[in-house]
């Protein structure tokens, strides 16, 4: 099995129980759609076995985390998270005296949580202090009421904590924000469009592909037009890909004219920022306080959504020639390939 990383850097928490959890089911999802069918997205093990002198290229994709889909105004996509937030990207606003004080941004994906969740209640609460040290969850935070982790096998801690998150008061903005949870930012979605715009299309350009996969792509979003295209120029250009690990999104930097009291900053530079944007967690979570005199554009900070319209995130593929790849990797080889474990 390949020896997946923790997405968040954290090495686990040196719990090697989780450790082994969350690189068998990422194990799993990577197996699942390599075998699509003619699909170019492929095991990230045939990586590691390229024929001789051939070095992968990285193929980076991104994007800005505001949601171009959302017909609401900014205050109402700050407060509807699960409704409006759907870039892969999601995010909390704290008020003090009705003034935005801090955003909070999250690109993980619940995933790596179930791996806490299935070893127990207190490991699960070990990784939700890990990335929010102010808290406290309890088990009806994590689980709901009359819930008993120890009474149930792993399998049911994952799937009733995965229900509980819009409830979860760690999670929900209640206290705070933990992973992924709008109904469109999932790992599989992630996956889906890869392999599904890694197919060969007869018709159109890489650029308009994503209208030609159905349900796999949302055409009006900003992430997935640009995650597709790049699927497909890659088949169209015999590459073969997969996405690079750790898999996910991660957080690149805030662009626009920031200032602290008229003096211009570098903001994604902390000897410049007085600490105001730090981003943490492998990229994974980052955090805007709000201090005294910063501007955006010549405008104070109102809300998490003005912020999320100069915050760019990304997509890392590796993507190589298909005819260096093994020949168990190959297009055309998926319903007959056992992957990594094929034998020649």
């Amino acid at each position: 099995m390949f020896d997946y990383a923790d997405p968040a850097g954290r090495n686990f928490l040196n719990n090697p129980a989780v450790a082994q959890l969350f690189r068998q089911q990422r194990q799993g999802i990577y197996n699942a759609f390599a075998k699509k069918a003619n699909s170019a997205f492929t095991w990230i093990e045939a990586f590691g076995q390229l024929a001789a002198g051939q070095v992968p290229q990285l193929v980076s994709v991104d994007w800005f985390a505001f949601p171009v889909t959302a017909t609401a105004t900014d205050k109402e996509i700050d407060k509807k998270r699960l409704l409006w937030q759907d870039e892969y990207v999601e995010w909390r606003v704290e008020l003090k005296t009705n003034k935005l004080s801090r955003v909070t941004f999250t690109t993980e994906f619940p995933e790596y949580f179930e791996a806490f969740a299935a070893d127990g209640f207190s490991a699960l609460v070990a990784a939700i202090r890990d990335a929010q040290p102010e808290s406290n969850p309890t088990v009806e935070d994590l689980f709901g009421p009359a819930f008993n982790p120890d009474a149930v096998p792993s399998v049911g801690r994952i799937n009733q904590f995965r229900r509980r998150l819009p409830n979860n008061p760690w999670n929900n903005g209640e206290k705070g924000i933990l992973c992924l949870t709008q109904q469109f930012n999932t790992l599989s979605a992630l996956f889906n469009l890869l392999t599904d715009c890694g197919v060969l299309q007869a018709q159109g350009t890489p650029q308009n592909t994503c209208g030609l996969v159905g349900n796999s792509c949302g055409a009006n979003r900003s992430s997935d037009p640009a995650i597709c295209a790049e699927a497909q120029r890659a088949v169209r250009g015999k590459l073969g890909f997969t996405l690079r690990d750790p898999g996910g999104v991660r957080m690149l930097k805030l662009e626009g004219d920031w200032k602290i009291k008229n003096n211009a900053i570098d903001i994604n530079n902390p000897a410049e920022n007085e600490g105001a944007w730090v981003i943490d967690r492998n990229g994974r979570r980052g955090v805007l306080t709000v201090i005294q005199g910063l501007t955006l554009g010549g405008a104070p900070l109102v809300t998490g959504t003005q912020v999320s319209r100069v915050l760019r995130v990304t997509a890392d593929l590796l993507a190589t020639p298909e005819i260096s790849l093994p020949e168990w990797a190959r297009v055309g080889n998926e319903s007959g390939s056992r992957g990594p474990d094929d034998v020649h």
